[in-house]
């Protein structure tokens, strides 16, 4: 088969017949191969004869074309890319997207694009299960309650102001939280409204993320949440943090909007932890602190229709008994019995954390002179509580902020996300003032010896699967062992031993 080239320099094939009978002049102009002064071979005449010869300088038919469709594809490629410059330009002209909707294991957040502004909306909901043994009146609270539902939103504004509001619509409905934070630096931040104070280093966790479904003992001497102003910050990239406060005063274990006297209390924590920096190179979470607070309080006698205002607090077990109570009969219509805080209230609160990987530890312990006055006797009281709290996650990491499980919930992989066990053990106990003492003549009592406890000390054991952080399923045992608090003024005794069951289910988004 022969193969010739026609016109445009495009190869066809042809038939030997064919290629025979195409003259070898036509053969030397087509051909795209070779010289145009080198006659094609067998032509003698044509190399003999120089006048018959193409010129030199005179490009082949075929070199014209092949410039003709370089030039052709260089203007198309020109005209492409206009074009593409013009689309460039019109979609630069389109109003881009300036936010956007995040939704993730954080809650539900909308945000600018910029991050000068955000806002987060979720809920904390607990559903439990809280049973008794041993105590046939205590068997007769058994039930199936809503612990907490805290529905809440925060943010931040221009990237200078963060914000948060949270509501308890379980039982008693009220805010929590609800405070804008001005933060120009790091170092410097000013907090105003409803926030929790210094005082317990277990209350500033999350309800969502204690290793324990209660609190311990030690939390019946700090305030839930107070009403006030805080600066506070981070020095050293969080090596330390600070904060100094004054706020209304809440009694211990409350949370109200307003003071109910004009005095106010101040308070402070220093908190330093020393390998915050190194904390990506592996180190453990170490925080060592101390928190105080400062008060002058007195409590409001009856007057007409409006009960007394003692000011002092109630103190509740795991199973949320009351354990101790001031004297407050509600039969006192002239305050004579009833026992008010009077001037002084102060707190003292070591604090202490370590977290590395799977384990965690976390303790403190708390000292309450507390000011107190019934009829004409005043005195001051020292209670003192501690705790301390261990636990250890598989397939997770322990952090102050709760148990983060290495690998997602999911079955067909074979991943079914963490598992915490954890153990506390709690003391309180009670001045002994409080209750006055038999030997001594006109001795005053503040609380009632035959209902209110001396001491009581808890243990507590723990188990939670975590298959995601947004959800955990929990049980707990509780035992608290009291002394004093039952029998009779002849024949004083201990107040039986609570053990409680409770069981929890746990969304938080």
């Amino acid at each position: 088969m022969a193969m010739v080239f026609v016109g445009n320099g495009m190869v066809r094939a042809a038939t030997p017949t064919f290629a025979a009978d195409v003259s070898t002049t036509a053969i030397a102009q087509e051909a795209p191969l070779g010289p145009p002064d080198v006659a094609p071979e067998g032509d003698a005449s044509s190399a003999e004869d120089p006048s018959t010869a193409a010129p030199a300088s005179t490009p082949s038919p075929t070199a014209n074309g092949i410039s003709k469709r370089l030039d052709d594809i260089d203007q198309i490629a020109r005209i492409a890319l206009r074009k593409t410059e013009i689309l460039e330009e019109e979609a630069s002209k389109v109003a881009k997207p300036t936010s956007g909707v995040v939704v993730d294991d954080k809650g539900f957040t909308m945000k600018l694009l910029d991050g000068s502004s955000s806002l987060r909306i979720g809920a904390l909901l607990q559903g439990d299960g809280r049973f008794f043994f041993r105590d046939d009146a205590l068997q007769a609270n058994d039930s199936f309650l809503i612990r907490k539902f805290r529905p809440y939103m925060d943010g931040t504004l221009f990237s200078l102001v963060d914000y948060r509001l949270l509501s308890e619509l379980a039982g008693t409905v009220q805010i929590l939280d609800a405070y804008a934070d001005i933060h120009p630096w790091t170092w410097l931040r000013l907090r105003i409204g409803k926030f929790k104070g210094p005082i317990g280093l277990e209350r500033l966790q999350s309800d969502a993320d204690l290793p324990l479904l209660e609190r311990s003992l030690d939390q019946n001497l700090s305030a839930v949440r107070d009403v006030g102003l805080q600066l506070w910050g981070d020095l050293g990239g969080g090596v330390a943090q600070y904060a100094l406060g004054i706020v209304d005063g809440s009694p211990d274990g409350t949370s109200p909007d307003t003071d109910f006297n004009h005095a106010k209390d101040l308070e402070g924590r220093i908190f330093l932890q020393p390998f915050r920096a190194k904390s990506s190179l592996g180190f453990p979470n170490l925080g060592i602190g101390f928190a105080a607070s400062f008060g002058n309080r007195k409590g409001r006698l009856p007057s007409g229709t409006t009960a007394a205002t003692t000011g002092l607090p109630v103190f509740k077990t795991a199973g949320q008994n009351t354990f101790f109570q001031y004297f407050a009969p509600a039969n006192d219509t002239t305050g004579a019995t009833t026992t008010f805080s009077h001037e002084i209230e102060s707190h003292f609160n070591p604090q202490l954390y370590y977290y590395y990987e799977e384990f965690g530890l976390l303790a403190e312990y708390v000292l309450l002179r507390q000011g107190v006055q019934r009829g004409n006797s005043t005195t001051t009281l020292n209670h003192h509580s501690t705790h301390a709290t261990v636990s250890y996650a598989f397939n997770g990491r322990v952090g102050f902020d709760g148990v983060t499980p290495l690998t997602a919930f999911a079955p067909k992989a074979g991943t079914w996300g963490a598992i915490e066990i954890a153990v506390r053990w709690a003391w309180l106990k009670l001045d002994p003032a409080t209750f006055g003492d038999a030997k001594v003549t006109g001795s005053v009592q503040y609380a009632d010896p035959l209902r209110s406890t001396r001491s009581a000390q808890a243990w507590t054991a723990g188990l939670t699967w975590i298959p995601a952080r947004r959800f955990h399923v929990a049980l707990n045992f509780e035992q608290t062992i009291f002394k004093g608090g039952a029998g009779t003024m002849a024949a004083p005794s201990d107040r039986k031993t609570e053990n409680v069951l409770v069981g929890r289910a746990q969304v938080n988004f």
